[in-house]
């Protein structure tokens, strides 16, 4: 038998919700990995089409399932557009926030202050690449196949933003169950660590000082 229901609760981030039932009036779980189309995300107000079976524990759930209309279809395919769009827009500002970076730090070099200002310039990559997980992880939820790169990620992470992507990887849940990546923004963090300790001990602070006679 199908029933029919509409999307009460959804957590993407997990892939799991509730759809409320017009036959029964109950509220039922159900899950992604049940979805039987093709393409598409549910979210809240989509209406369902599903059968009602028994989980593990046997408590009645939705599955499998589908959407009822097209224009929960048609939502679908839109979401896919604007993370199209958001994504291409991400990889535009992240090459121009590269070069801006790269001078920033050429010029404090060359005068002498990049000691001062290397607060600054890690709450820009933090704040920046935050944003850039934000993309990334919105084109993941879309399953829009143009992606943000991992090494694009573990760079920004690199030059100051790791704070950032560690803050977006606790809240987000994004890029934190990949073993490779997680072994890789460790060594991002440490190869941070040493080379801010380096421009700030004796030995970089006299590089610095000789960065900053050439620039006079």
């Amino acid at each position: 038998m199908q029933y029919n229901g509409k999307v009460v609760h959804w957590r993407d981030d997990k892939g799991f919700g509730f759809v409320f039932c017009q036959q029964n009036q109950q509220k039922l779980f159900f899950h992604i990995r049940d979805f039987a189309g093709s393409t598409g995300r549910p979210d809240n107000g989509d209406e369902l089409q599903f059968a009602i079976t028994k989980d593990k524990q046997g408590r009645d759930i939705a599955a499998p399932w589908r959407f009822s209309n097209a224009k929960a279809r048609n939502s679908s395919k839109a979401k896919q557009q604007n993370s199209s769009i958001d994504i291409q827009y991400a990889q535009q500002i992240s090459l121009f926030f590269r070069i801006a970076f790269l001078i920033t730090v050429l010029a404090a070099l060359l005068f002498g202050r990049l000691p001062w200002v290397l607060p600054l310039l890690y709450v820009e990559a933090s704040i920046f690449t935050y944003w850039l997980y934000k993309a990334d992880k919105d084109a993941a939820i879309a399953g829009h196949g143009n992606r943000l790169a991992e090494q694009s990620l573990q760079l920004f992470a690199l030059i100051g933003g790791w704070p950032g992507a560690y803050l977006a990887q606790r809240q987000l849940a994004h890029k934190r169950s990949k073993l490779s990546f997680r072994r890789e923004f460790g060594f991002v963090i440490l190869g941070n660590a040493l080379l801010v300790s380096w421009l700030l001990s004796p030995w970089g602070q006299a590089f610095l000082a000789r960065m900053a006679l050439l620039a006079g």
